[in-house]
Parts: C-alpha cells; structure tokens; sequence
C-alpha cells in the first residue's frame, strides 16, 4: 500500500507537466472548433448544398468568406457560431467527466 504523502509528492512533481498536456489538450479542442468544424461544414455544404453564396452576392465564394461569416458572428455574440466554436471543447469535459465518475464508481 502507498503512503498519501507519497502519492501527493508524486502528483506535486507531475503537476506542471500534466497541466501543459491538459492546457494542451482543450486548446488543441478549442483550436478544432474554431478551424476545422467551419471547413468541414463548408465541405458537406458545399457537397450536399452546392457553392456558398454569401448572401445575395453570388455563388463561388469558398471556405475563406464562410470562415469570413463564421468568425463575424463569432464577434456579434451569436449561440450557434459559438456552438460549433466551443462544442469539441464542451464534448471534451463531458466526456472525461463522465470517465472520472465511472472509474470513481467502479472503485466504491
């Protein structure tokens, strides 16, 4: 059986290093949510939709005037836009949440 002590001593010496892989991780989640969702939902848009056409302006426009639409509603505050920003971050908690509860079941 471990001491505590030796367990707390062990985490104290892992720590910064575990808070660079967890800071890491959910930028890295933040990162897919603010890039690489918006191209993929112009890619099964524009696959299924056909070209995006910013409005009124006419077809032919591609990713970079969604990623231009994208990042302005991000900026007027707009739930949805933040949505797609945030959800691989929030599904990220969740799940490693819902992991720590089941191993902390599975220990009681």
């Amino acid at each position: 059986m471990v001491n505590s002590r030796t367990e707390s001593s062990a985490a104290a010496a892992h720590g910064p290093l575990c808070l660079r892989r967890e800071f890491a991780l959910l930028a890295g989640a933040l990162a897919f949510g603010l890039l690489v969702i918006p191209l993929l939902i112009w890619v099964a848009g524009h696959a299924t939709l056909g070209p995006y056409t910013h409005g009124d302006s006419g077809p032919g426009y591609g990713p970079l005037t969604l990623y231009g639409d994208y990042f302005a509603g991000l900026g007027r505050g707009w739930i949805m836009y933040w949505a797609v920003a945030l959800g691989p971050l929030l599904l990220l908690v969740a799940a490693r949440l819902w992991l720590a509860l089941v191993r902390r079941l599975s220990r009681e």
